[in-house]
């Protein structure tokens, strides 16, 4: 062999990974956006915009495909186990990695399984109640639940969610004593609220109920009071809750996919999230885009984490 023919056969080698990763550029096919809840909820509200503008830009569709159930759990499973190779991601709420690795037994663990690509937009919680209520106010809405402990059922999207979290932290920087209705999403928990079978939810899903004049919102979980609703305050005005706790969605990928396919799912992520039609659609559910990617996503979960662990141990909340 001489040596011109070896130096060609060498430098073919070693062209030959970036010749394979540009002729199967990711993405090559449609791509699978797990949403861990039932349709209608907070996180599908994330999702079904995001994924419409996101499928443009990669030039492929983005299918979702709603799994519920479990806190979010069973969804979350499903990813973790799939192949690493970009085409099935899980858009996840603060929840997943942050609160249920403290409540539940999980069939994986979210820093060994999943790498976090990216948040993707973030929300104002609101703690909202049904009509039947007699009160207006959420100081008058305390002295009526302290009177009555253990009557004033809240629901949740499901055990270990930060629907949960938020009104166990609220109930407890209150002095009250609520008692907890899972539900198997965001969606039927509001829908469960409208009935009056729950008289309260901490969840920005029920913005809708309370535009249209069905619902009453007491406060909202923001660090400054909503735009949308400048006579509702802030828990933390009213010295009942604390910084830290509020609500985010990301999207993440199983443990082992290639950081260049990472590193195009956030870039086109941030292309996505720009449109102004996309933050309309969210806003509906008292929501908005907010990127941020690396280690300062990685960052803000391992906060989160720790906050809302520390929650957990005070408040003893469980599943159940």
């Amino acid at each position: 062999m001489t040596a011109s023919l070896s130096r060609r056969m060498l430098g073919a080698a070693l062209l030959t990974p970036a010749l394979a990763w540009a002729q199967g550029a990711w993405p090559q096919r449609p791509v699978t956006l797990v949403v861990p809840y039932p349709p209608g909820g907070s996180t599908d509200t994330v999702a079904r915009p995001l994924a419409q503008e996101w499928g443009r830009v990669l030039g492929q569709p983005v299918v979702i495909e709603n799994r519920g159930g479990a806190g979010g759990s069973i969804g979350a499973d499903q990813v973790a186990r799939s192949r690493n190779d970009g085409y099935t991601l899980l858009l996840f709420p603060t929840a997943i990695f942050t609160i249920s690795p403290h409540m539940m037994r999980l069939p994986y663990d979210v820093d060994r399984d999943f790498v976090p690509v990216a948040r993707v937009a973030a929300s104002d919680a609101f703690v909202v109640m049904h009509p039947s209520v007699p009160v207006r106010s959420m100081q008058d809405f305390v002295a009526y639940a302290r009177a009555r402990p253990g009557e004033i059922r809240f629901g949740s999207a499901g055990n270990g969610t930060i629907t949960q979290m938020q009104c166990e932290m609220f109930g407890e920087a209150a002095g009250l004593r609520l008692e907890h209705v899972p539900y198997r999403g965001s969606g039927p928990s509001f829908t469960d609220l409208l009935a009056g079978r729950v008289q309260i939810i901490c969840d920005p899903v029920a913005l809708p109920g309370v535009r249209d004049g069905r619902l009453v919102p007491l406060a909202t979980f923001g660090e400054r009071r909503h735009p949308e609703f400048p006579n509702v305050p802030t828990l933390m005005e009213l010295g009942l809750a604390e910084r830290g706790a509020m609500s985010w969605f990301g999207i993440a990928a199983p443990t082992g996919t290639p950081p260049e396919i990472i590193g195009r799912i956030a870039a086109t992520l941030e292309e996505a999230l720009k449109p102004g039609h996309v933050a309309r659609a969210m806003a509906v559910g008292g929501l908005w885009p907010a990127f941020e990617t690396g280690e300062t996503f990685a960052n803000r979960i391992r906060r989160d984490r720790d906050i809302f662990g520390a929650i957990v141990r005070r408040t003893g909340a469980g599943v159940n």
